[in-house]
C-alpha cells in the first residue's frame, strides 16, 4: 500500500491514469484536424491509434485488479475516463473475471473465426452497419432496459446464444445498484465522447472514426487468444499463460506482457509483475516483442502439436468465458468489436 493519500498502491499509477487527457487529445485534435490531414497521414495514423487502444486496455486492466485511488468517486471517474477512449469498462471488467476464473482448457480455436473473418461476406458487412448504430449507444441502452424488463436468464440467452453461462454471471452482477449506476455512468461517458467528436466534424466521425475503431476492435478480439494460444500447460497456473517482455510493448501497455505473471497472482501492483518471473518455470511459453506474433503463421511447430492433441481425442476449445474487447462474450459481441481487451 502507498503512504500517499490519493493513491492506494504507487504515485506512479499516474502514468496510467495520464492515458486520459492524452488520448482524449489526441481524438479531439484528429476531429479538429480531419479536413486538413491528407489520406496518406490518416491511414499512417490507424498504428498509432492501435497503439493508444493497446495501451488504454492495459491501463484499464490495471486500474480493474489493483484500482488506483483511496477515494472510491476518483475510481469511478477513472473507470469513465477509459471508457471514453474504448469500451464501457465496468461490462467489460466484469467479463475479464470470467476469463480468470475459466482459463483452464486447451486453445485452439481458430483466430480467423475469432477475428470473424471467417463468416459470409453480407455478415461481415451486416455486422459493420449493426455496429454503427451500435456506436451511439444503442447496443449498451437496449441492455439496460432489458435488463430491468426481463428475467436475466432470458436476457443472457438473447444477448450471448453462445454462452449464456458468462452472460449470465455478468448481468446477474449488473442487478446490484452500484454496479448498474457504475455501467450507466460508463456508457454515458462512452456515448458523451461520441457524440462530441460527431458535432466536432460528422464527416470524421463516421467517415474515419467509426471505421478505424471497427478494425482495431476486430484485431483486439484476438487479444486473450494470443495471451494464451500454445501455452505449455492450461491446467497449471504456472504455465497457463503466454508471456511476452518486449520493452516498448511492456512500457506502452504498463507490464501487460507480464501475462503469465499476472495469471499466477492477480492482485498483484503491475510495477511488481517483474519480480514474479523468478517464481515460474523455464519450460512455459514466452514470445518475443509483442503478443501479437503470437499466431499460428509464425509458430507452425506449435499448431501442429494443439492439432496432434486434438486427434487424441483432448478438449481444445476457447474457454468459456473468454471474452472479447466488448466485455461481453466473443458470441455476443461479433457485430461490436471494438478493443482493448482484453486482460
Amino acid at each position: 500500500m502507498s503512504e500517499s493519500r490519493f493513491f492506494r498502491f504507487s504515485r506512479w499509477d499516474i502514468l496510467n491514469v495520464a492515458v486520459i487527457p492524452l488520448h482524449t487529445a489526441i481524438y479531439l485534435t484528429l476531429a479538429y484536424e480531419y479536413k486538413r490531414l491528407s489520406p496518406v497521414a490518416l491511414v499512417a495514423l490507424i498504428p498509432v491509434l492501435f497503439a493508444m487502444s493497446l495501451q488504454n486496455g492495459g491501463a484499464n486492466h490495471n486500474h480493474y485488479h489493483t484500482p488506483f485511488f483511496r477515494a472510491r468517486w476518483l475510481n469511478v471517474a477513472t473507470s469513465m475516463g477509459f471508457s471514453m477512449g474504448g469500451n464501457p469498462k465496468t461490462i467489460y471488467n466484469l467479463a475479464h473475471g470470467l476469463h480468470h476464473a475459466t482459463v483452464g482448457e486447451w486453445n485452439d480455436a481458430s483466430v480467423l473465426a475469432i477475428l470473424g473473418v471467417k463468416r459470409p461476406l453480407h455478415q461481415q458487412l451486416l455486422a459493420y452497419v449493426t455496429f454503427v448504430f451500435e456506436s451511439l449507444g444503442a447496443k449498451y441502452l437496449i441492455l439496460l432496459i432489458l435488463l430491468k424488463r426481463w428475467p436475466v436468464e432470458r436476457l443472457a440467452a438473447f444477448a450471448a446464444p453462445k454462452t449464456p453461462e458468462s452472460a449470465l454471471h455478468i448481468f446477474k452482477r449488473m442487478q446490484d445498484p452500484t454496479v448498474r449506476r457504475a455501467v450507466m455512468l460508463d456508457v454515458a461517458a462512452w456515448a458523451g465522447f461520441r457524440l462530441v467528436l460527431c458535432l466536432i466534424d460528422w464527416r470524421f466521425f463516421f467517415f474515419y472514426f467509426l471505421p478505424v475503431t471497427y478494425l482495431i476492435g476486430a484485431l483486439r478480439q484476438a487479444e486473450n487468444y494470443i495471451q494464451h494460444w500454445g501455452a505449455t500447460d492450461p491446467s497449471d497456473k504456472k504455465r497457463d499463460s503466454v508471456s511476452c517482455y518486449g520493452t516498448l510493448y511492456n512500457l506502452l501497455t504498463f507490464n501487460l506482457g507480464y501475462h503469465q505473471e499476472h495469471h499466477l497472482r492477480p492482485a498483484v501492483h503491475w510495477l511488481k509483475l517483474p519480480a514474479l518471473t523468478a517464481e515460474l518455470p523455464a519450460d512455459r511459453r514466452i514470445v518475443p516483442l509483442i503478443h501479437y506474433v503470437n499466431l499460428p503463421i509464425f509458430y507452425p511447430e506449435v499448431a501442429a502439436g494443439l492439432a496432434a492433441k486434438r486427434a487424441q481425442g483432448q478438449a481444445l476449445t476457447v474457454p468459456e468465458g473468454v471474452v472479447g474487447a466488448t466485455g461481453l462474450p466473443n458470441e455476443a459481441s461479433s457485430s461490436d468489436p471494438q478493443a482493448p481487451a482484453r486482460s
